[in-house]
């Protein structure tokens, strides 16, 4: 394999993972890798290719991120000035499997959150930013 595809699907891989918000314990944690499985993956310094399963899997998470901007974009086409919530903190409880965490991650949203942000704002749509009300109990 040539080096250039070594270094374009690491490039794929990192810049994926980082556009819809995960980190590299969430896609270890989702991938059963260790981090530093993961940040071999990414580097150049390995000649290790990230497996087809790793591609596969941020290609699910990158079609359901894409599937989320586009709702938020399409939620507020047409208006002049949107008001875009994150969240505070993860609902979930403390207690619950690192890769429901990992799957569920309020960084997630926020990547959502932050692209489509750029979208609107290149349709002309003034954006405000506000956090989402805190749950309560």
């Amino acid at each position: 394999m040539a080096e250039e595809d070594w270094s374009e699907a690491k490039a794929w891989m990192r810049a994926t993972r980082e556009r819809i918000g995960m980190t590299q314990h969430d896609v270890a944690v989702l991938a059963n890798l260790t981090v530093d499985m993961v940040k071999k993956y990414e580097s150049e310094k390995y000649r290790i290719q990230p497996s087809d399963r790793m591609r596969e899997m941020l290609e699910h998470y990158l079609a359901e991120h894409r599937r989320a901007v586009a709702a938020i974009v399409e939620r507020h086409r047409g208006e002049t000035r949107v008001t875009l919530s994150f969240s505070r903190v993860s609902d979930l409880p403390d207690d619950m499997p690192d890769w429901i965490k990992s799957e569920s991650s309020v960084k997630r949203h926020a990547a959502a959150v932050r692209e489509a942000a750029v979208l609107l704002e290149a349709e002309g749509v003034a954006i405000t930013y506000t956090y989402m009300p805190e749950e309560t109990k």
